[in-house]
């Protein structure tokens, strides 16, 4: 892995570039187009300006792995000069999945709940199959990523039928605002909040309307490849770079990205 990719500066200028981008397209009245595929730009740009040539980037990338599965961009190696020509994933090195926070993001065990758990497990196959790096970003505005992901304001309701949705409580009374981001909602047994911090955890395929044991039926293996499901798997995730807190009152806090090993 380059040493610019895995440096605090590389991934500081992706967190602050996707939340000037989100924070400008706010700004003008462009929310409505914000959508997890448009998030390549800004990334894009950030990774060419810090020394990675175009060349080596392809986005929508299928997976080499996962049948009728692609990946939302990747790097090859620097000496590959045509990467959409490469018939397997020897010289890849780096993946990146993108998504975007959500009221439906605090959906308990619905379906944007499914895609996020959905997306780590296979970064977390990818890297233990393949050895590859693999980063999960999830970006969002200010309120929409400090409610229904992170979890640090407002509670989880659950209705008879077991769906939870959080009920955000915004808060009024400074004495009560948070001091730092904790782990506190739906995703906090796959995440930490703090820079350098990692998560363990181990996920049981014993659920049938959520979690590993979907994943298992939903998703099928290239052809040619000898992979098999686990009845169980340890995900290991390291926050790498995260915007400040408390950034509700100021002009440039309507971004927010969180970036994940």
């Amino acid at each position: 892995m380059p040493n610019n990719i895995k440096s605090e500066n590389y991934c500081n200028a992706i967190v602050e570039a996707i939340s000037y981008w989100l924070g400008y397209q706010s700004k003008i009245g462009r929310e409505q187009l914000i959508h997890e595929a448009s998030l390549r730009y800004p990334i894009v740009d950030t990774i060419t300006a810090n020394g990675i040539a175009i060349n080596r980037i392809v986005l929508e990338k299928l997976h080499p792995i996962f049948s009728s599965k692609k990946i939302d961009l990747v790097i090859y190696a620097e000496d590959i000069e045509v990467p959409e020509t490469e018939e397997n994933d020897i010289n890849l090195e780096i993946v990146f999945e993108f998504k975007l926070a959500k009221k439906t993001t605090a959906d308990k065990y619905g379906e944007e709940h499914q895609r996020v758990f959905d997306d780590i497990v296979r970064l977390a196959y990818y890297n233990k199959w393949g050895k590859k790096d693999c980063y999960f970003l999830m970006c969002g505005k200010y309120s929409d990523f400090k409610n229904y992901f992170i979890g640090q304001v407002g509670n989880v309701e659950t209705d008879k039928q077991g769906k939870g949705t959080v009920k955000p409580k915004f808060l009024n009374d400074e004495s009560e605002e948070i001091t730092e981001w904790k782990s506190a909602g739906l995703y906090s047994d796959l995440f930490d909040f703090a820079i350098g911090e990692t998560k363990i955890q181990e996920f049981k395929a014993d659920n049938e309307k959520w979690g590993l044991k979907p994943f298992h039926k939903n998703y099928k293996f290239q052809k040619g490849t000898d992979y098999s499901f686990l009845d169980s798997i340890k995900i290991k995730t390291t926050c790498i770079a995260i915007t400040a807190y408390g950034l509700e009152k100021t002009r440039t806090g309507v971004g927010q990205v969180c970036i994940l090993y």
